[in-house]
């Protein structure tokens, strides 16, 4: 079974290889044109590191026909409010690939940030110190979400801002066992739940949104301003394993079919 998974995903990923990417520029538009919702300057970043110990290399595998960092870039450059996006990774792959997308700017990791055991957070601090460029929000994506949208990333977003909330986490409902189970009360995060458990909320690893001087000081996501935007289990799908990867196909044929999103 697992040398059918790995042939299968050996060749998948050889056709996301070949997506056409001229189809991205199309619908993207002059990148120095600031958007500034509500006067503020944010940064999308997504974070695509190269090693991944249960599905190799998951970043660059074909999903419906585009490499799975692709379908995050896709939604980012749609996204109203997003005035700047970054790729942050070690993968020469994506490096190489994302360099011919229009309106992309990608900074390569260094292999101390690109460890199984790095934090996301540490990620981020760094990338902060780097920029030249002053921003008010990051907006971090994980390519490992490819279903989420871009009304997603711009309706958490004008959530955090409008709200005057200091950060903002996508979570979901979710009636099976819950990967990251949370506490909420009034749409706002109050804790990580201790024990994995059915019928609750879940971090779901789409948007990670927060204030920039926030962060810096407090180098988290989670706090007690932070508002959780709810997202449907059916976008909530996060890439971790074959059985996600699967799945995730399976959901987008069902969306071709069906327009279930």
């Amino acid at each position: 079974k697992e040398k059918k998974e790995n042939n299968y995903i050996s060749s998948t990923r050889n056709m996301g290889r070949s997506w056409n990417k001229k189809r991205i520029k199309k619908n993207t538009k002059k990148f120095w044109i600031l958007k500034l919702y509500q006067n503020k300057k944010i940064l999308g970043v997504i974070t695509a590191r190269l090693g991944s110990k249960r599905l190799v290399n998951k970043n660059t595998i074909n999903l419906h026909g585009k490499p799975l960092f692709i379908w995050t870039v896709e939604e980012a450059l749609k996204s109203k409010y997003l005035d700047k996006i970054i790729i942050s990774t070690d993968d020469n792959t994506i490096i190489n690939f994302s360099k011919k997308i229009k309106n992309i700017k990608v900074i390569r990791r260094s292999k101390k940030l690109s460890k199984d055991e790095t934090k996301s957070e540490d990620v981020i601090l760094d990338l902060i110190s780097k920029i030249k460029t002053k921003f008010n929000i990051i907006c971090v994506l994980q390519p490992t979400s490819p279903l989420r949208k871009k009304y997603d990333i711009d309706k958490s977003l004008k959530m955090m801002i409008n709200s005057k909330s200091k950060s903002v986490v996508s979570a979901n409902y979710d009636n099976d066992l819950c990967k990251h189970p949370i506490k909420v009360k009034n749409n706002f995060f109050k804790g990580f739940k201790n024990n994995k458990s059915k019928n609750g909320y879940s971090i779901n690893g789409a948007i990670y949104a927060t204030d920039v001087d926030y962060f810096r000081k407090n180098k988290t996501f989670f706090g007690k301003k932070t508002k959780i935007y709810f997202m449907p289990k059916s976008r909530s799908i996060d890439i971790d394993t074959i059985e996600d990867f699967l799945k995730a196909q399976s959901l987008l044929k069902k969306w071709k079919q069906k327009e279930i999103f």
